[in-house]
């Protein structure tokens, strides 16, 4: 589903590593107001559009115009633009035309974006018994493995820090996100225009952008879960296409990333979190961008030009490394291309995060690789139950806030991983589910209570830091192959720096003193 990170949840064609497949009958509530957006995902033939200089030259729209086409979005941020043509030999003629650095197909989305609620049946959820604390908070296995409680004595973050994600959307009526969210510095990208209308953002139907937040930054307010840093501010940029009417449904474009640097740049952020891989457009659901063909060599352009101009600005990435159990660093062997990349991990500048259990061993679905991985966090493996909680045989995952009729609520079901919060007075839904898209988070946390305590930061300065407090992390005995999926892996490097782990996994104590 979501695109985000291969295969792993949010924005990838599968769901979560558990790879199930969405059957959810869904209707579409009322029309959205957001025209502009609308008008984005039903137009034709899109183009992403960068400039030699940099930025965004004063006769780019002549420029434009002189070969067939329009443009319909500027990115001034990250100086590129988004284009509308209905030539078919625009992209050739604009690429030949001085000036011009790179031009990259986009097709547009077909579909509209409006609210959608889920409806069918699901099981009770599993409820557990109030407890110390945030009721909920002793499921939290992954917020004690990396010491979250400890570093909230000493830092719980400050709202003016701004951890921002890259998202399905976000319920901001939950009550371990009320009041968490910075409407001001959120918006919706999908389809590349950016509509700041919260009725479109705050609308999380999928439920992965969600979760990813209340890992993040969930309220320490006595009802359900705490977040890693609940003190800080989150923002949400939707990126996912959420419509079940379309056939796109869960991916992540390169329009809608680009769009949401551009955001994130312009309104400050501190953090983008990025729980998810960009689909090239050109083929279906494979999540690879290699030099053999024009379009994605210009994507991968584009999307370096503006992650490294986020950087600049001490806006840093934090990106999942994806769920297909791949070496990121031998994809040209595995696919027969050349140079191939996933996007946005293999990015320059960006924090990549791979995934582990309870056991502190890689997830039996995480892709890994050097210079992909450089730390791992809890994204939770469901071959392996948390041994001090009995409650259910889904406790080896990561428990997160979702919507009560989001895509993942109702999935969770199916291996007993729902969970509400009764004690308030009001049931709160949450869920336990795994993929590298949660490890993530809870790096973005870390960071966040970083810059909280010691102020913006490069991407190199919070990596330095993170990476020195980390906790070394050995290779397991190779060959290993914990999901049988008949490829094992190979963990090469020591504890503390490898291909599986990076410089291992991230303690958020260790980061804050």
């Amino acid at each position: 589903m979501l695109k985000v990170s291969s295969g792993c949840c949010l924005l990838m064609g599968t769901v979560v590593a558990a790879s199930f497949a969405v059957g959810c009958a869904a209707e579409v509530g009322g029309e959205s107001d957001a025209a502009t957006t609308t008008a984005a995902l039903t137009a034709g033939r899109s183009y992403l559009v960068s400039f030699s200089g940099g930025g965004i030259p004063a006769n780019a729209s002549s420029m434009i115009a002189a070969t067939g086409g329009t443009i319909v979005a500027r990115y001034n941020a990250v100086g590129a633009v988004l284009a509308r043509s209905t030539s078919l030999s625009f992209a050739s003629s604009l690429r030949a035309t001085a000036g011009i650095d790179s031009v990259g197909a986009v097709d547009a989305v077909k579909s509209s974006i409006a609210p959608v609620t889920m409806t069918g049946k699901h099981r009770p959820p599993h409820r557990v018994p109030p407890a110390a604390g945030d009721p909920l908070s002793p499921q939290q296995w992954s917020m004690n493995q990396i010491r979250a409680p400890q570093a909230r004595s000493i830092s719980m973050g400050k709202k003016s820090v701004i951890a921002g994600l890259f998202d399905s959307g976000v319920d901001i009526t939950h009550a371990d996100l009320a009041g968490q969210v910075k409407a001001s510095a959120s918006a919706s990208c999908v389809g590349g225009i950016a509509d700041p209308s919260q009725a479109v953002w705050a609308n999380d139907v999928i439920g992965h952008g969600t979760f990813t937040s209340s890992l993040i930054a969930a309220a320490k307010n006595n009802v359900g879960i705490v977040g890693v840093a609940p003190n800080v501010s989150l923002a949400m940029v939707k990126v996912a296409i959420d419509d079940f009417n379309d056939p796109n449904f869960g991916q992540v474009f390169v329009d809608a990333f680009i769009c949401g640097i551009d955001w994130a740049i312009a309104h400050d952020w501190d953090l983008i979190n990025a729980s998810l891989t960009i689909d090239p457009f050109t083929a279906p659901d494979d999540d690879t961008f290699c030099a053999d063909q024009p379009d994605r060599v210009a994507v991968v352009k584009i999307v370096r030009r503006a992650v490294l101009e986020a950087a600049r600005n001490k806006v840093t990435m934090v990106a999942a490394s994806g769920n297909a159990f791949t070496d990121l660093a031998k994809l040209d062997d595995i696919i027969g291309g050349t140079n191939c990349k996933q996007l946005p991990i293999q990015s320059p500048r960006v924090i990549g995060v791979s995934a582990v259990g309870v056991t502190r061993q890689l997830s039996f679905y995480s892709n890994y690789g050097f210079g992909a991985t450089d730390l791992t966090a809890p994204g939770g493996d469901g071959l392996v139950p948390n041994p001090a909680d009995t409650s259910t045989t889904a406790s080896g995952q990561v428990l997160g806030a979702l919507p009560p009729g989001s895509v993942y609520y109702q999935l969770a079901a199916d291996w007993d991983g729902q969970v509400q919060d009764c004690t308030s007075g009001s049931c709160q839904t949450y869920a336990f589910l795994q993929g590298t898209s949660f490890a993530a988070p809870h790096v973005t946390g870390v960071a966040a209570l970083l810059i909280s305590r010691f102020g913006k930061q490069t991407p190199e300065q919070l990596l330095v830091k993170m990476s020195l407090g980390a906790t070394p992390l050995a290779c397991p005995p190779s060959p290993y192959d914990p999901g049988d999926t008949g490829q094992p892996a190979t963990c090469r490097g020591p504890a503390f720096y490898n291909n599986f782990y990076g410089a291992g996994e991230v303690d958020a104590l260790a980061a804050v003193r």
